[in-house]
């Protein structure tokens, strides 16, 4: 099988790519960096001159993640643009088969323009007239002390580091002169504790892209996440932090409306996710305190320490 892969060099495409070439593939790496083909999906023919002969699947894992505005286009051209560009290259070169990566975060319409492009490219894709067609729709995908990675989790973390600072710094001064115990400051999100955050390691993902083979969309998701509360307790231990997931709305501290200014994108999913999941429980490691401190860990800005 001559396999071409897009996003070749990012996290998800990366990892993928040495997986399918460990089980003895002959995988084409494809990105605006390599590792084997330079092209780029939002040009017609992926900006190749020249393709490799004799591909028979693709796999299209390139886009734009981001939760916010999508104010220079750029989500829009990459996710949609691209996948079309994709699905014109399969049909006019007869490729029989293309392995989608969407999200599982379509299933409440788009809160974000991120999420509408995936709605319009699983329909795409799902349309396309491609005689076999699989579309892998993973939720929050973690990464490992083997594979890190910056992802949203950990930049929603960053971001209560950063609200927190400037705080910090004159709470720890007063603490000083007036010799008073350290304490964990409390800080609250509106949201829903009891609703699932749905997470994922990207090693279970992987397994699951390169040994599915049958059409049709496969939920690549947890099968028994741990509730928003969970993982926001969890987080407050590593960053000594008491963050607390509250119904209905609050008067905000300061430091409260810091982060709800800086980290709006995150909002809509402080509430959680209901997500069907087509991964054997047996097959799944559950999300633990400890695997969210080791993933978060390696991912965090080098000269972070506690905040207190």
């Amino acid at each position: 099988m001559k396999t071409l892969l897009t996003g070749a060099t990012g996290f998800l495409g990366g990892s993928l790519y040495s997986k399918l070439k460990s089980q003895g593939h002959t995988v084409y790496g494809l990105s605006r960096h390599g590792p084997d083909l330079i092209g780029d999906v939002t040009k017609p023919d992926l900006g190749l001159s020249e393709a490799p002969e004799g591909i028979d699947t693709v796999y299209h894992l390139v886009a734009i993640q981001k939760l916010g505005e999508d104010r220079d286009g750029n989500i829009w051209e990459t996710n949609v643009s691209g996948t079309k560009n994709i699905i014109d290259f399969c049909l006019s070169r007869k490729i029989n088969r293309l392995l989608f990566c969407s999200t599982a975060y379509t299933l409440g319409g788009g809160r974000n323009a991120y999420e509408k492009s995936k709605i319009l490219c699983d329909k795409m894709v799902l349309e396309s007239g491609i005689p076999h067609v699989t579309v892998f729709k993973p939720s929050v995908v973690m990464g490992t002390e083997s594979i890190p990675y910056s992802g949203h989790l950990s930049q929603f973390t960053t971001l209560v580091i950063r609200a927190h600072s400037k705080a910090e710094s004159v709470r720890r001064r007063i603490e000083d002169y007036l010799r008073l115990p350290l304490f964990r400051p409390v800080f609250r999100i509106r949201g829903d504790p009891d609703g699932d955050l749905n997470l994922i390691s990207i090693d279970r993902v992987v397994e699951e892209m390169a040994r599915i083979n049958n059409d049709g969309v496969f939920w690549l998701t947890h099968p028994s996440p741990p509730t928003m509360q969970q993982v926001m307790s969890w987080i407050g231990d590593l960053i000594l932090v008491d963050i607390r997931v509250v119904k209905g709305e609050f008067k905000l501290t300061s430091v409260e409306t810091i982060f709800r200014r800086l980290g709006s994108a995150f909002e809509p999913y402080f509430n959680g996710d209901d997500l069907p999941s087509d991964i054997d429980m047996r097959s799944c490691s559950p999300i633990t305190m400890d695997f969210i401190h080791r993933s978060l860990g390696v991912s965090l800005p080098k000269n972070y320490s506690p905040l207190p």
